[in-house]
């Protein structure tokens, strides 16, 4: 009789990843890459932040476009809950594809996979 095949899974890579509180970027092994929330994490690969409030005009928000425009990965991070966007760590880096910025500040995208997981 024949032994049925098995699938071995390959572990998901593990990444440090260093921010401070409120960092629209962080580091990542070495690399800086554009955070975004999971409270925005909508559907099973839909992510649409409404970045209410947000000054289109200001540096940081320029920067943190620009860096989502220059790369296909992110950081998502793991918001506290409740409404609170406070970060209680980091999920891990995934890529996306088709990034919406609107002129008036949302961002979205499609997360297509994930790459890495966070070390904790």
């Amino acid at each position: 009789m024949a032994k049925a095949a098995t699938s071995k899974r390959t572990p998901m890579r593990m990444v440090t990843i260093t921010g401070a509180r409120g960092d629209w970027i962080v580091e990542v092994d070495g690399e800086r890459l554009p955070v975004i929330h999971d409270t925005w994490w909508t559907g099973k690969n839909a992510y649409h932040d409404p970045m209410q409030g947000v000054d289109v005009g200001a540096k940081r928000y320029l920067d943190y476009v620009a860096k989502l425009q220059q790369t296909d990965r992110v950081v998502v991070q793991r918001d506290k809950g409740n409404g609170s966007l406070e970060r209680d760590g980091y999920v891990g880096v995934f890529r996306f594809r088709d990034l919406l910025v609107d002129p008036g500040g949302p961002v979205a995208m499609q997360l297509t996979e994930r790459l890495a997981s966070a070390r904790k």
